[in-house]
């Protein structure tokens, strides 16, 4: 069943604002990119969004670019403001009374928002955003407190309760359903698709890139450096930031020190496709992930993707769409051949921009999205 016209969907998502103010200083990752273009699908079709994000100076609501903005949620991690966390969630949730609400990858704001939405008698999709969010031992990565079995426990108990659990992947479909007994529906990513003049020919591009955030547990940016090392007639480009302000200035700091690195730190969200466009390749060294939003970036421009990891279900070599290939020597291998074989960068790039095309493109995937709202809507 698809989406009735005018429906009030509402998006809990601390870090949207870096989408809605183009410029902001702000970082923000694929989750809030995909609940940015979701929502202004939904916007374009007629129904009604708004967003819950961190709160400033107070609470206040305002209006951006046609979508309701209630800058109520506390800027805190800290397990002792859950009380008040809880309070100003509830709070919110009830004044806004959308027909659904929707939360993406982020256990303690499921937990949070799930219990809330149970009381008030209001309807709830929760959408994984990467392994971390069902692999139990990978939960710390999001909060210390999923060190510990409780609230581990609430977090399954908290998606039991949702109206719909979106997974992005049959990989995280299959521990949801297998391990705790959690339906879901597979929903993947989706982007838009730039038209063909903004693809630039493998011979005019200029450097090899990486995108993430500097985490040195998850996206491993070390392994980027060492790629650098490892070929030094190759100019690297790194984008990325992280508040953890030693760490930070430790990579840009090593960057600096090697002649074939740019490190261009944070890069706001409508500045990003020319890093992308001019990409021989894009790298991913991640030790885990879902479903990457920097690969739909890069074969938006018919950048071939080469990952440490077999993400996606084990798309990327089966489709011939990018590289996976395990550890940092044999991935220096793979950028040295494709720094000198445009040709190869020019048939891996053509087949990821059509595999985009005819499986993660947005409206394909904002259709997927109404039919799932829709049901809950009619539940």
């Amino acid at each position: 069943m698809t989406l009735p016209q005018r429906s009030h969907v509402c998006f809990i998502s601390p870090y949207i604002r870096a989408y809605l103010e183009p410029g902001a200083e702000t970082h923000v990752g694929g989750a809030q990119r995909q609940q940015y273009l979701l929502a202004t699908r939904l916007k374009e079709r007629g129904h009604t969004v708004s967003f819950v994000s961190f709160e400033s100076d107070g609470d206040t609501r305002e209006r951006i670019d046609g979508f309701d903005v209630w800058n109520t949620l506390p800027a805190t991690n800290d397990i002792v403001d859950a009380p008040r966390a809880l309070a100003k969630i509830f709070r919110t949730i009830r004044r806004i009374d959308a027909d659904l609400f929707y939360v993406r990858g982020n256990p303690p704001l499921c937990i949070l928002s799930s219990y809330c939405c149970s009381v008030l008698g209001e309807s709830l999709v929760y959408v994984v955003a990467n392994d971390s969010n069902v692999e139990l031992s990978k939960l710390p990565l999001h909060h210390g407190m999923f060190d510990y079995s409780v609230p581990k426990l609430a977090y399954l108990d908290a998606m039991g309760r949702a109206d719909r659990v979106v997974a992005q992947t049959d990989y995280q479909r299959g521990i949801l359903g297998d391990v705790f007994g959690i339906p879901s529906t597979v929903v993947p990513n989706g982007y838009t698709v730039p038209p063909e003049e903004e693809v630039l020919d493998p011979s005019e591009r200029t450097h090899v890139l990486w995108v993430g955030t500097l985490d040195p547990e998850q996206k491993r940016p070390e392994q980027f450096l060492q790629l650098a090392e490892r070929l030094p007639d190759v100019p690297f480009r790194m984008i990325g930031w992280s508040d953890d302000e030693p760490y930070r200035n430790e990579i840009s700091g090593r960057a600096a020190s090697l002649p074939n690195m740019n490190f261009e730190g944070f890069v706001p969200p409508d500045q990003i496709d020319d890093h992308y466009r001019r990409a021989v390749a894009y790298v991913n060294t991640s030790a885990h992930e879902g479903f990457p939003n920097t690969f739909l970036e890069a074969w938006r421009f018919a950048v071939p993707v080469v990952s440490m990891r077999d993400v996606i279900d084990g798309l990327l070599t089966e489709a011939d769409i990018g590289y996976q290939t395990g550890t940092v020597d044999a991935m220096a291998q793979t950028i040295d051949t494709l720094w000198n074989d445009r040709n190869e960068v020019a048939a891996t790039g053509r087949n990821g921009r059509e595999y985009l095309r005819e499986n993660y493109a947005m409206d394909a995937v904002y259709e997927t999205y109404a039919e799932v709202f829709g049901d809950v809507v009619a539940d």
